[in-house]
């Protein structure tokens, strides 16, 4: 595989509990890179804003229960969040583009239109979708346990469908997870 990296910023999303972490570390493993873990972002972002400025991002903070709002409100919360987001995502891209300092930002709340909205050849994004619901259901038992995992890997599918048509009718970049042996060398083909 060619090692040439000709990228300054590349997005990896996709829904949770698909393998994308594992993906966008081999990745970053091969071309000698960090990963910025959008969740971290997500979580300062909160720390620091408010209700008013960042509505989907304080949702539960009003206390309603992520297991009583479906599948749907679920999905739509994922998809809301990563628009509020993309102004934050965006500006950390600008940063590394403009010091030079190559960077893979990974996670859920990485909106797929936004990472297409880059006039620029240094911002590159693939997106990994997994289409098994068992395969998420046992990768989310294998890393937490517990028993809401059925329905989270139930989100998760959802969300994926969701990713996934975005990303086919805005010619974004679009992975399978599975196989796991062969997926660094598909990502770095989709990044020639």
């Amino acid at each position: 595989m060619n090692k040439d990296r000709n990228w300054t910023v590349l997005f990896i999303g996709g829904a949770s509990g698909i393998g994308k972490s594992s993906i966008a570390y081999e990745i970053a493993r091969f071309y000698g890179v960090n990963v910025l873990e959008v969740d971290d972002v997500h979580l300062s972002v909160k720390t620091v804003t408010t209700k008013e400025h960042f509505p989907a991002i304080h949702y539960y903070d009003s206390g309603i229960n992520w297991q009583d709002v479906g599948i749907e409100g679920n999905v739509k919360w994922l998809i809301d969040v990563s628009k509020e987001m993309a102004p934050v995502l965006k500006e950390l891209a600008n940063r590394h583009i403009e010091d030079k300092l190559p960077i893979i930002i990974e996670g859920d709340f990485i909106y797929p239109e936004f990472t297409v909205s880059f006039d620029n050849p240094e911002v590159k994004s693939i997106f990994v979708q997994e289409s098994a619901k068992n395969q998420i259901l046992q990768n989310y038992l294998s890393r937490e346990g517990g028993e809401l995992q059925q329905y989270r890997s139930e989100i998760s599918i959802s969300y994926g469908d969701w990713i996934a048509d975005t990303c086919r009718q805005n010619g974004i970049e679009l992975i399978e997870s599975r196989p796991w042996n062969t997926a660094l060398s598909r990502a770095v083909k989709c990044l020639l």
